[in-house]
């Protein structure tokens, strides 16, 4: 065990999550850093933090999805992956997928589209443009499908 005593460890961790959302592996790699070893402790560090409602993974994912999606404009490519990246499990990734809000999406989408036009001039005849702006909308996490929906 590390030189933090059980509790104090315990302490960190519930300021941890009440920072911000977090989920479990993120959680999992703070007790790592902290330096807690024991299985067993760990399991029961992390019961207790379920338990008192400072980690829920559903409400991590859905925290996640909100901010990525109001705030960076992101499609739902990059939204999977990231969450897919903080291990997170394919039901919970696809039912916090479904509750975003369309109309924000798409308007997002379409603000994104046209600040792209806007910054590459000569856009409506050159193909080269327009695959530019296919590529950039493609690296937010769009799908093929939704991107040629701006065109």
């Amino acid at each position: 065990m590390s030189s933090l005593g059980f509790n104090e460890i315990l302490f960190r961790l519930e300021r941890y999550c009440a920072y911000q959302d977090r989920c479990k592996f993120e959680v999992l790699q703070k007790i790592k850093a902290l330096g807690l070893n024991e299985q067993s402790q760990i399991q029961k560090t992390l019961q207790h933090l379920i338990s008192s409602g400072f980690l829920d993974e559903e409400r991590f994912v859905e925290s996640y999805i909100n901010g990525k999606v109001s705030i960076k404009k992101w499609g739902t490519n990059k939204i999977r992956a990231g969450l897919f990246e903080k291990r997170i499990q394919q039901k919970l990734i696809d039912n916090g997928i479904k509750k975003i809000d369309k109309t924000l999406y798409l308007n997002n989408l379409n603000y994104l589209f046209d600040k792209k036009t806007k910054e590459l001039p000569g856009f409506d005849s050159n193909y080269g443009i327009k695959s530019k702006i296919m590529r950039f909308l493609a690296t937010k996490g769009y799908t093929s499908e939704e991107i040629k929906g701006c065109f």
